[in-house]
């Protein structure tokens, strides 16, 4: 019978931990809502949108607009990290929030120059929020709640975006419908465009909750140089081996991740409601296991 209560005990006492948490730590899960939200829905369409027969792009233009997007992320990384070290997590957060615009002039302007210009500086500007979070949640957040607050958070944004790939997935029909346009797997763009811009809305929505987080003073906060010196460094090896599996993962991501959308249109003829629901169940996996994370950590420490 004990056993049998273990798992509503620690369901309990996970939302437990959930419901102490700081005001700021609440208010930046809010913005995660959003986020989430807007997100899930770009992520669905924009690639389709590129492709449609109206718009004209083909897939190895998508694939570049992908990879110059990710190597300026991965450029700027470090650079933010110092950044957000001087201005305070929240200004970083709300900076990188900024990139929702960017993202706008992507649906409006469709010259391949303009449109490679734009992914840069999206992925320039969007890595500041990115790598702000962090410090942000450790700020905000005890020793004893960070495990449940990261997991949940995380959770929270996948969970999110499985409910904007759902959503979205369904949304360019519904507003092609509504304007007697054409809909299905090369409906008119018109219905995609009033939907991402929807999505840029809801991501640009996040700053609201942000702009309401009080931050804490700077003789408060441990500078990001500090944590960026060799010195703390314990063991190289390790630091090693959580960089393989990582740089595997993303260079597997890189092959997939922008074509798989219009890969399903393509072989099979998938409108984007089926590209939503695909990409929403496999994010709903992924969702769960997140949210399992401080369970099962607790159980191999």
């Amino acid at each position: 019978m004990k056993n049998a209560l273990q798992p509503a005990v620690g369901i309990r006492g996970y939302f437990h931990r959930l419901g102490t948490l700081s005001r700021n730590a609440k208010l930046y899960l809010l913005a995660t809502v959003f986020q989430g939200l807007g997100s899930g829905i770009w992520a669905v369409l924009f690639y389709l949108y590129l492709n449609l027969r109206e718009v004209g792009f083909q897939l190895n233009f998508i694939g570049n607009m992908f990879t110059v997007g990710a190597i300026a992320t991965g450029i700027v990384a470090l650079p933010a990290g110092l950044l957000c070290e001087r201005i305070g997590p929240k200004k970083a957060i709300l900076i990188g929030l900024t990139a929702n615009l960017v993202n706008l002039a992507q649906i409006v302007v469709l010259q391949p120059t303009d449109l490679l210009a734009a992914s840069i500086s999206s992925g320039l500007i969007g890595t500041l929020a990115s790598v702000a979070a962090t410090p942000l949640l450790v700020e905000n957040s005890s020793l004893e709640e960070r495990t449940y607050l990261f997991s949940f958070q995380s959770a929270l944004s996948i969970t999110m975006a499985v409910a904007g790939g759902l959503i979205g997935g369904f949304m360019p029909d519904l507003f092609n419908v509504a304007m007697g346009l054409s809909t299905g797997v090369n409906g008119s763009a018109v219905g995609y465009r009033i939907s991402l811009a929807i999505s840029i809305a809801l991501s640009l929505a996040a700053v609201f909750p942000v702009l309401l987080v009080k931050q804490k003073k700077w003789s408060e906060r441990k500078k990001m140089v500090d944590f960026l010196k060799l010195r703390n460094i314990k063991s190289s090896w390790t630091i090693v081996k959580f960089m393989i599996p990582t740089a595997l993962t993303g260079l597997g991501a890189g092959f997939i991740v922008p074509l798989i959308n219009p890969f399903f249109k393509q072989r099979y003829n998938a409108g984007p409601e089926q590209v939503g629901i695909i990409s929403s169940l496999g994010n709903l996996t992924l969702g769960v296991a997140t949210l399992l994370t401080p369970a099962l950590s607790k159980m191999m420490t």
